[in-house]
């Protein structure tokens, strides 16, 4: 039955007005009226969070597609190709999201730059936009939440080196390389360095054994092959002559005045004699452990020089394969130019990739040491003041020795550096002056001429300290006073890290010269990483 409308009219005015007397029913009007919006707020929240964790789940996807783009792999590939891989990544990892409206086509941005400096480097970019699609704003008229982010990586490319790997060998690299083999040869001699010298009774160096008789060596001790090779012999104080094994085999010893040979009376009592030398700080390092069987034995820096060369090898070959990309390296030493030479740089192979080498490759430096004929003299005709470490020379023959760089982009266009094993101190004729000390001018005239090639310096420091001076007057005076100043000169020649720091490392006494190298060698090495 319908209402006449004055009778609908009052009704709904007494209605109105019992609401309005009842209080009780006002405040359930109201908290229907408030509990309206705090259920749309919520259901907001819930739509914004779920949007939250999309957009993460996204950045991963880009972060993911960013990084591919500069991995050793793609690296090697065009731009487009890389530009292909970093979408397709991206776009595998965001498809089984679910609630999400995205459009590769035309949310997703991709954008790559090479550089091609000399390190060819590459920067990658992506870039999205999506919708979230909400579980309660569509009530509202919201039916999505947009979301986006980017992901930026970069990273050089491994570039194709050729290493020309150049190694100190003169005779200041005759040192212990640790503490305890410099205290052993100090006490032995009076002086660290393990000099290798036909005459060191000249040099006041006496190797006796632990009963105190005097070592001398048969002439072909060192002659592989020959009757007398690795053959000594022991004087005691009562001119008693003993094979290298104790046993008495003489009496009546009489030494040269030239100390190179002696004569005796054998056990028959027949007169003999027997040419050689005395044995010297070098022969103490290689046989402590024959003299002195409950020592430990003194390794020298040279040994541990070729040790670390030998390392390298293996760690060259692992980084070559990470990095795809080819590692080829050249070996050399270097001491004085010897009569007959026109560098004092030795040539040890070729250069060769590191894939194909082997720590045979590496020459045993060691062995190749010069066997003077006295402080001072190579030979009994040839007297070089002890100038044994052309450092100078070295820089200008290795100059001459590589050719023009490349970018590093191919094989065939490798770049090179440069590597020197070094202790920094030189000893040498440059201009009318003998120099003995640190690098000067005349090694960063060198040093900058080589690096403007775009040819890279990088040096292993092995570390020169006052103490390994301890018995040698002259070194004292005109070496020590400025050991200070070697590894800031070094540091000049080097050439600078991605950081602007040199590429120099510094290994002292105790320390792993092999890992100093590695080390040292992985500054060359770049890999892909986030910068934002």
């Amino acid at each position: 039955m319908r209402l006449p409308p004055m009778r609908l009219f009052h009704s709904l005015r007494e209605t109105a007005r019992r609401l309005r007397d009842d209080s009780q029913g006002n405040v359930l009007i109201m908290m229907a009226a408030l509990l309206i919006p705090m259920l749309f707020a919520v259901g907001m929240g819930i739509d914004y969070g779920r949007a939250q964790t999309q957009q993460t789940r996204m950045n991963a996807a880009a972060d993911a597609a960013a990084l591919a783009g500069t991995n050793a792999t793609l690296m090697q590939q065009s731009t487009d190709t890389a530009l292909a891989a970093a979408r397709q990544i991206f776009i595998s990892q965001v498809s089984g999201l679910q609630d999400i409206q995205f459009n590769a086509s035309t949310d997703l941005t991709v954008s790559l730059v090479d550089t091609g400096a000399l390190n060819s480097g590459r920067t990658i970019v992506v870039s999205y936009t999506a919708k979230s699609v909400n579980l309660f704003g569509g009530i509202l008229g919201y039916a999505t939440l947009p979301i986006a982010g980017s992901s930026t990586a970069n990273a050089a490319q491994a570039p194709h080196i050729n290493f020309f790997l150049t190694m100190d060998k003169s005779p200041s690299m005759l040192l212990p390389s640790t503490s305890s083999g410099l205290t052993s040869i100090r006490t032995a001699t009076g002086c660290a360095f393990a000099c290798h010298a036909q005459d060191p009774r000249a040099d006041g160096i006496n190797i006796k054994t632990s009963n105190s008789r005097d070592v001398f060596l048969d002439g072909n001790y060192y002659n592989s092959g020959n009757t007398g090779y690795k053959t000594w012999y022991q004087i005691d104080s009562s001119k008693n002559l003993y094979d290298q094994n104790g046993t008495k085999i003489g009496t009546s010893v009489s030494v040269a005045s030239n100390r190179f040979s002696f004569t005796y009376k054998n056990l028959s009592n027949q007169s003999k004699s027997i040419t050689g030398f005395y044995a010297d700080g070098y022969w103490l390092t290689h046989n402590y452990t024959t003299l002195y069987p409950t020592a430990s034995p003194i390794p020298l820096r040279i040994g541990a020089e070729t040790l670390a060369a030998q390392d390298l090898i293996p760690f060259a070959q692992n980084m070559a394969t990470k990095n795809n990309v080819t590692y080829k390296m050249q070996v050399f030493s270097f001491d004085w130019t010897h009569p007959g030479y026109s560098t004092p740089v030795t040539t040890h192979t070729s250069m060769t990739d590191v894939q194909n080498m082997t720590t045979s490759n590496i020459p045993d430096l060691d062995s190749t040491t010069d066997f003077w004929y006295a402080n001072g003299k190579p030979t009994s005709s040839t007297n070089i003041n002890d100038k044994a470490t052309e450092f100078n020379n070295m820089l200008t023959a290795m100059n001459s020795t590589m050719p023009n760089p490349g970018d590093g982009t191919t094989t065939a266009k490798p770049q090179e550096v440069l590597f020197i094993i070094t202790d920094g101190v030189t000893d040498e004729q440059i201009g009318s002056s003998r120099w003995n000390r640190e690098l000067t001018t005349a090694h960063f005239t060198n040093c900058t001429a080589i690096k403007n090639r775009g040819i890279k310096i990088a040096i292993l420091y092995t570390e020169y300290l006052p103490d390994a001076l301890t018995g040698d007057s002259w070194s004292q005076s005109n070496v020590a006073p400025y050991l200070t100043n070697v590894l800031p000169a070094l540091q000049k020649c080097a050439s600078a890290a991605r950081d602007g720091t040199p590429l120099v490392y510094t290994v002292s006494t105790d320390q792993s010269i092999s890992d100093a190298l590695t080390a040292l060698f992985a500054l060359t090495i770049q890999s892909a990483h986030l910068v934002k």
